[in-house]
């Protein structure tokens, strides 16, 4: 461990031996993102990845600089189906500890395969259709789509919990638990879908005892335990204890039966069945021609029915960017593969991230926010000191136009400069834009009131 001061090795003293700086609570509280991490990588261990999500974020609370647990995090979330997540603590972790960080090592390994990229992609959009369907009522709809993003991406928690609500909602309750069962084999200790299993047991207690009749062909309580990276789920049923006298005394009875049967009613009985199986043999022939003549509506309908579907599939494919447009989260994932390639490529960076406007941002996942957070905030500095100079050769080039152009964009990014504001003024006014120039000469006064540049800026504007 070294001094948070000067970087020198720290002994088992609670003071650095180097500076002399108080490193007892700096100390414990290393130690503390330590444990935590251990006791996440303990949960990750036996999949009880809920668990280790919640301890590795504590780890990060107390050393925000634990490479350890940063890259652990990503792994749980990407083990969890929950793939930009990971990418953005990879992202997170290689922008504080770039050297020898096996999270580039993972970036790598997503954005080298076209296909899972393509897939991630998919996932994300079909779950969001999933979720727009839930909202307009289109239970049906968001069930298809659900099962596609769950084949496409088998560890999705997320999905199988909202498929398993959504089960629980239309009163498929044996699909509901074997969906949230699938999560459980995930996510062994993930309390929101423990809670979902109970919530089923509990409707289908309710249903059973208003109808008298069994509603699940599942049992209702289990005992689950870990084997290896499985979840083993053992039903439990109850044993009957009958008596000995009970057993003679159905034996009996049966005997009983048997006699009167073969004595008194089964001559008349057969009889009986005889005309009964006329009557039946008619009247399945009836059915039967009535089913015949109704086989070509139901096709017919069948028909417009899956031609629906294909229309609606094919609107989708339109909305969410599948059939060829680009759509933000193609903008974001372009820019973050440019930033991984070459974090000093600045320009490229922001200009796939002014595709994405502010309104879709504000709207957005947090993991989405987080990652278009990080990646604007590093390439803002570095495109605003190649806008700057960028226009200072203009200038020398008298072309005013273009550094006017290079001048505000810098500006845009960074409203701290006072000099960016001073200089565009002056292209303005070497321009021949006297207007504009006072404009932004009195901005200057206005917003740097104390400076040098703004006292300049009173010299420069012209007389009204």
């Amino acid at each position: 461990m070294k001094c948070y001061q000067c970087g020198n090795n720290l002994s088992e003293e609670n003071f650095c031996t180097g500076c002399g700086a108080d490193v007892g609570v700096y100390k414990k509280i290393m130690a503390m993102s330590n444990y935590y991490y251990n006791d996440g990588l303990a949960k990750a261990n036996v999949r009880d990845l809920s668990g280790a999500v919640l301890s590795l974020r504590c780890s990060l609370k107390y050393n925000k600089k634990n490479k350890e647990a940063r890259n652990l995090l990503g792994l749980v979330y990407f083990e969890m189906g929950e793939v930009v997540l990971a990418l953005s603590e990879w992202i997170i972790s290689k922008n504080l500890d770039p050297v020898k960080n096996i999270a580039d090592e993972y970036i790598g390994a997503i954005h080298s395969n076209p296909t899972r990229l393509d897939n991630i992609d998919q996932t994300i959009k079909k779950y969001n259709q999933a979720l727009q369907y839930c909202y307009q009522g289109s239970k049906d709809l968001a069930i298809i789509q659900l099962k596609k993003v769950l084949s496409i991406n088998r560890n999705l928690i997320s999905g199988y919990q909202l498929l398993g609500l959504l089960y629980i909602n239309t009163g498929d309750y044996d699909n509901a638990k074997r969906t949230l069962f699938k999560a459980l084999s995930v996510d062994a200790g993930n309390t929101t879908t423990l809670g979902y299993i109970k919530e089923v047991n509990r409707l289908i207690r309710e249903k059973e005892e208003k109808t008298g009749k069994r509603v699940s062909s599942l049992p209702m309580d289990t005992i689950s335990y870990q084997n290896g990276n499985e979840v083993i789920i053992q039903p439990v049923y109850e044993k009957e204890k009958r008596g000995f006298s009970s057993i003679v005394n159905i034996a009996i009875g049966l005997v009983v039966g048997v006699a009167i049967s073969w004595f008194l009613i089964l001559p008349a009985r057969i009889s009986g069945q005889n005309q009964l199986s006329d009557e039946k043999f008619k009247e399945v022939s009836e059915q039967l021609a009535a089913e015949q003549a109704s086989r070509q509506e139901i096709e017919k309908a069948l028909s417009d029915k899956q031609n629906q579907m294909d229309e609606l599939q094919r609107q989708y494919d339109d909305m969410t960017g599948a059939s060829g447009r680009r759509t933000e989260l193609d903008y974001l994932m372009d820019a973050a593969t440019t930033y991984v390639k070459d974090p000093t490529d600045s320009l490229t960076i922001m200009e796939e991230m002014d595709h994405i406007s502010e309104e879709y941002v504000e709207t957005s996942k947090d993991s989405f926010r987080n990652l278009y957070d990080a990646l604007k905030t590093d390439a803002a500095t570095l495109a605003s000191d190649e806008y700057i100079e960028n226009a200072k050769a203009a200038v020398k080039a008298n072309d005013y136009k273009t550094a006017i152009e290079e001048y505000t964009k810098a500006w845009l990014l960074d409203k701290t400069n006072s000099d960016v504001l001073m200089n565009l003024a002056h292209c303005y006014r070497q321009d021949g834009d006297t207007k504009k120039a006072d404009e932004l000469y009195r901005q200057v006064i206005d917003t740097f009131p104390d400076t040098q540049n703004a006292a300049d800026a009173a010299d420069y504007m012209t007389e009204e």
